[in-house]
């Protein structure tokens, strides 16, 4: 049975989910004596008999739970997610609340709340909860791209950045963050800042030596997209929030707009001839 133990404990601590075998070796060892990794184990198990629609198990592994830590926020979030399971989201979530007016600092009531909104008929609806979340969780940068995302559905790209920015502040080494920085900024119009974006992310890429991936172009269609953009009309009279004095010349521009063409062409590959066209080059550059 300490082979089992040590499984189950093992998936706990990584939290890797298992949900089936969890069902089948927790009971199994829950009929002997398991010591203190009792109530760890029944939690696990209520977990995978909710994860597997098992509701009955859930339930008797709460209730169970309960009897010993008759106050404990832990088991009242279990409450919720039975409540969840059986398709009842607004008491879930008002248990979620009610341990949050207790506690403002409990991590997995919030994210059950936002969980349950990002699900929800109106994802938008998630914007307050996440708020408030990250007024509390500032460094989580899963949330700070989740909102991110929200905001760029629904058009508030002006947020999406800011909100980008923050993942920035604490993942400033995230080359994808870059990026969609760059597509944001883009799609705002402010094309300096795209470009700039998209030469930092090209940067942190590397080099064909360096770049474990040199064959994604994404990055260089960015940097070819906004120099196309500046370079078809005056670049400096395109309103832009990067100052006058730091955005890159007429001159700049040509060359980063050459650079890029051969970049994304220097990948070859299927579609070469269908790049060439887009690109309006007649040979691959090689």
């Amino acid at each position: 049975m300490s082979s089992e133990l040590e499984i189950l404990a093992r998936w706990r601590t990584i939290g890797s989910r298992h949900s089936e075998d969890v069902i089948e070796l927790g009971k199994r060892v829950l009929r002997g004596n398991v010591g203190d990794q009792e109530w760890s184990i029944r939690e696990q198990l209520a977990i995978a008999a909710l994860d597997m629609g098992q509701n009955e198990l859930a339930k008797e592994q709460i209730t169970i739970l309960h009897r010993k830590f008759p106050s404990s926020p832990r088991v009242r979030i279990l409450d919720g997610l039975l409540l969840e399971s059986r398709g009842e989201v607004e008491q879930a979530k008002s248990t979620y609340e009610g341990l949050l007016r207790v506690d403002e600092t409990d991590v997995s009531a919030h994210q059950r709340i936002i969980s349950l909104n990002l699900s929800s008929s109106s994802p938008s609806s998630a914007i307050p909860p996440l708020l408030k979340y990250l007024d509390t969780f500032y460094s989580d940068p899963s949330g700070w791209s989740i909102l991110s995302e929200l905001y760029c559905e629904l058009a508030m790209y002006v947020q999406a950045l800011d909100a980008i920015g923050h993942l920035l502040v604490i993942q400033p080494w995230d080359e994808s963050a870059v990026r969609k920085a760059g597509e944001v900024a883009y799609t705002l119009g402010d094309y300096q800042l795209s470009l700039k974006h998209f030469l930092r992310a090209a940067e942190m890429e590397g080099d064909k030596e360096t770049n474990p991936k040199p064959t994604r172009t994404r990055t260089w269609w960015g940097i070819k997209l906004a120099t196309s953009r500046l370079l078809e009309s005056n670049s400096n009279s395109i309103e832009s929030s990067v100052p006058q004095e730091f955005r890159s010349s007429q001159k700049q521009l040509l060359l980063l707009d050459q650079l890029a063409t051969e970049r994304i062409l220097s990948v070859g590959g299927k579609g070469s001839d269908l790049k060439r066209k887009v690109l309006g080059e007649s040979s691959v550059v090689r």
